[in-house]
């Protein structure tokens, strides 16, 4: 369920960030368009990485291949429409990203992804709520327009989804932690009952 939800936030604003930089290419020339697709690159493609880590944890040479080449293509549509450069940069900082998030799922312990996904996803909502407005502001000091409502609305949406996620795995940690006050008690006997 976690890593559906996490999957389907990764793309969704993904994707939204994707078609807010195309529609906007005249205005995030430079500097700023690089900034913008190698930080989105990097942590989507650090979240995408953990994921396809923790869906393939004992074949690193899997998870990585699959978070590699997925990150590639996002690179590739985050700088396509700025110039090579811009893309190569967004392309190279996804590769970065992947491999060191499918290590990172890889390494976790099997089962015990949770809070590391949930911190994941937090600072993917954080970075690409930052991008947004980013983009907004150039956007609006371009065209000369008044501030409009839509930043906040956005930002509240990003905030409902982090806190759904957030409980969502406390949910997930509060069952483990059970489960495991639960089978404590089972082994202290069992220990008990070899040494007598």
């Amino acid at each position: 369920m976690l890593l559906v939800i996490s999957i389907l936030i990764v793309l969704g604003y993904t994707a939204y960030l994707i078609c807010k930089i195309y529609f906007n290419t005249d205005k995030l020339t430079g500097t700023t368009g690089m900034i913008i697709v190698m930080s989105l690159g990097m942590v989507s493609s650090l979240v995408i990485g953990l994921i396809s880590g923790i869906v393939y944890h004992n074949n690193l040479t899997t998870s990585t291949m699959i978070a590699v080449i997925s990150s590639l293509i996002v690179g590739y549509f985050l700088g396509n429409k700025l110039g090579l450069l811009v893309t190569i940069e967004g392309m190279v900082a996804s590769l970065m990203g992947s491999m060191m998030g499918a290590m990172l799922g890889v390494m976790l312990p099997s089962g015990k992804y949770q809070i590391m996904l949930v911190f994941m996803d937090f600072l993917y909502i954080i970075v690409a709520s930052l991008i947004f407005l980013l983009i907004s502001n150039i956007v609006r000091k371009s065209s000369d327009k008044a501030p409009t409502i839509i930043n906040s609305y956005t930002l509240i949406s990003m905030m409902a989804i982090l806190s759904v996620i957030v409980l969502i795995a406390a949910f997930y940690n509060g069952n483990y932690v059970r489960k495991q006050i639960d089978d404590r008690p089972v082994e202290s006997k069992m220990y008990e009952h070899s040494h007598h």
